[in-house]
């Protein structure tokens, strides 16, 4: 799995530099807090941590869209059982949203949006508990797919510098409500 998660880490900051001079305008990232984010499989619940990494880029659409690809990356989720074994919970979800800018006039050093977008998590799921007629032994990965519905702010620190904040809502079989505060830099 880390080896993985490494591979595919390595592959979009690869693809991120290489687009990023070609596209987008922005390249950032912040700290994603969730809460919720259940994931029901054999009759057992999973739940992932509510605290992660984002990484984004923003396009320019227009002046008043923007299409923000974001990948977000929540730390591992381990609970161990009294009666033995463990449970280890890794999830990522990447996020294709339009950010629809509600104050677009140039003077204003804040932007007002509301996003949308499509959502697809994945769900690495490693799970050794010690039950009393059988040991369970499930090590799968699963795709969840969802959409995105949120709004947001970003402020001009600087003519190169953006810090935005934004909460959206996931609608999936995993809903959650994920709040992300960070930083853009246009390069």
């Amino acid at each position: 799995m880390k080896n993985l998660l490494l591979i595919i880490i390595l592959i979009t900051l690869s693809a991120l530099n290489h687009t990023t001079k070609a596209q987008f305008d922005y390249i950032g990232g912040g700290v994603a807090l969730a809460t919720g984010g259940e994931y029901n499989y054999n009759e057992l619940e999973y739940f992932n941590s509510s605290f992660g990494f984002d990484l984004r880029l923003s396009y320019d659409y227009s002046k008043k869209l923007k299409i923000v690809p974001d990948f977000k990356f929540y730390m591992p989720k381990k609970e161990e059982f009294f009666s033995g074994g463990e449970s280890k919970i890794t999830v990522f979800a990447l996020n294709v949203n339009a950010h629809f800018i509600l104050n677009s006039k140039k003077r204003e050093s804040y932007r007002l949006y509301l996003l949308a977008g499509a959502h697809v998590g994945g769900w690495k799921i490693k799970d050794t508990r010690v039950g009393i007629s059988a040991t369970l032994d499930v090590n799968e990965f699963k795709i969840v797919p969802g959409v995105n519905l949120g709004a947001g702010m970003q402020f001009e620190v600087s003519n190169r510098t953006k810090i935005f904040t934004e909460v959206k809502y996931v609608i999936a079989s995993t809903n959650q409500l994920v709040f992300t505060p960070g930083i853009l830099y246009n390069f």
